[in-house]
């Protein structure tokens, strides 16, 4: 079997379909590949959606468990999957027609351990925007994962890669029993670790964009579980980058990266915290904890020309100054 796709789904039930089907419009035969859904819990009509859409196609199969966040339900489909590539897709996005058979042609003929490919965001779920009119593939050259993440501003995001089965399993990588953003250290710990990797400019993924904010739950619990999961992806992207000079890597565009990819998050941090109603002086202890981390202030952020509009110049230069950020927190609050 050439490939798995693994899809966590929880109340899934209004885009589950959708991906679904995308998975099934491809050129590739049912026996060369598995759509392994794995129900984490859900209390709306997943699981039977689920169950319907395998009567069908016999080579999705569903896996139920209770709920136990996106992490573990990727966990579970990685022990379930037989493929020599995996995928794993978020429930509410989908991929377009026909483009999986060729990814997996170009991974087998380079022998990759990881390749990389395009997302088009989209704001519904109508299975015409999986239409693919790209006639051709520009690949990239076939790099080791340092060289990789020095060479691409890459995206943190497990949809846009496929990935090698047994170069995951010896990597030792796997997801931890956390919500939000594992994505962040878990990527570049998979690539940095990777003999041949590669990108292809090729247009496959579809990402559906939610207007839900990801601090719209004011719940003290659901807040500190956030703000945690942030600190924790600003500490593991810290031991990776010292881990990475410890082995005597060279590479300063990847080190770099690395550095300017664990101060997003904490420019990320500092936005999400201006929007809810946590006490300053919590924000002003996960500041402490991020300098201790070498990841504030901002001293790197803005060496990525990503980032370097004036904009985020106006911001990175107020974030750096608590003297003037947490006045300026209290008077937003105020006025909204």
């Amino acid at each position: 079997m050439k490939l798995s796709i693994i899809i966590p789904a929880y109340n899934a039930d209004a885009y589950i379909e959708t991906c679904l089907l995308s998975c099934c419009l491809q050129e590739l035969q049912p026996s060369d590949y598995e759509v392994i859904v794995v129900n984490d819990g859900s209390t709306d009509h997943t699981a039977e959606k689920v169950e319907s859409f395998s009567k069908q196609y016999l080579n999705i199969q569903l896996v139920s468990q209770l709920n136990k966040g996106n992490g573990a339900a990727r966990n579970t489909g990685v022990k379930h999957a037989k493929g020599t590539y995996i995928y794993f897709l978020d429930a509410d996005d989908y991929i377009a027609k026909n483009t999986l058979g060729k990814l997996i042609n170009l991974a087998e003929h380079y022998k990759l351990d990881f390749l990389g490919f395009d997302s088009i965001n989209v704001t519904d779920s109508l299975i015409a925007n999986s239409r693919h009119n790209q006639k051709e593939i520009t690949m990239g050259p076939v790099l080791n994962g340092i060289d990789f993440i020095g060479t691409y501003n890459y995206q943190a995001e497990v949809w846009w890669y496929i990935t090698r089965r047994q170069f995951y399993f010896e990597s030792g990588t796997h997801f931890y029993d956390r919500k939000f953003v594992q994505d962040s250290y878990l990527t570049p710990t998979l690539i940095s670790k990777a003999q041949r990797a590669a990108f292809a400019k090729y247009d496959v993924h579809r990402y559906r964009q939610s207007t839900s904010s990801i601090t719209r739950n004011k719940s003290i619990e659901h807040l500190n579980r956030h703000f945690g999961d942030l600190t924790f992806s600003v500490k593991k992207l810290y031991e990776l980058r010292k881990s990475l000079i410890r082995q005597g890597v060279t590479n300063d565009l990847a080190l770099q990266r690395l550095h300017v990819k664990q101060q997003r998050y904490v420019f990320i941090t500092i936005v999400r915290f201006i929007r809810t109603s946590l006490e300053v002086s919590r924000l002003e202890g996960m500041l402490s904890e991020y300098d201790k981390m070498e990841a504030y202030p901002l001293d790197v952020f803005m060496s990525s020309t990503d980032y370097r509009t004036p904009f985020y110049r106006f911001l990175t230069f107020l974030f750096n100054r608590k003297y003037l950020l947490f006045p300026c927190i209290k008077m937003y609050r105020l006025l909204t």
